[in-house]
């Protein structure tokens, strides 16, 4: 049967075994012990914060619902950029298609004014 363990209690747990936290060793142990440790996951693979979040959020129903609609609404964030990129670079060809327009019939006025003129 396996006990659940509080963080404080992990952690004296391992002091006890290594020898107390003034070992010398104790950074090499640690190591160890985060790569290798039945409580850190898959061996070899050191355990980042995300993957221990990632693990409560899975392991919590309640949490994993908090997770998904997270995600959900991140995922439509992103769409909504996506659009708004869009409409932007559509507005940019528009603006660009009517400042050659103005052009063009300030060039044509021009060419009128100088044949009054004449």
């Amino acid at each position: 049967m396996t006990e659940k363990m509080t963080m404080e209690e992990r952690i004296e747990a391992f002091y006890r075994q290594s020898g107390g936290p003034h070992n010398p060793r104790i950074q090499e142990l640690l190591q160890k012990h985060l790569l290798y440790g039945k409580d850190h996951g898959m061996p070899g693979y050191k355990e980042t914060f995300e993957d221990a979040i990632i693990d409560v959020l899975v392991n919590d129903p309640s949490l994993l619902l908090l997770f998904e609609r997270f995600q959900r609404w991140r995922s439509n964030r992103k769409g909504v950029s996506s659009d708004v990129r869009n409409d932007v670079r559509q507005l940019e060809e528009r603006l660009q298609r009517l400042e050659a327009e103005i052009r063009e019939l300030r060039s044509s006025v021009e060419q009128l004014i100088e044949r009054v003129r004449i």
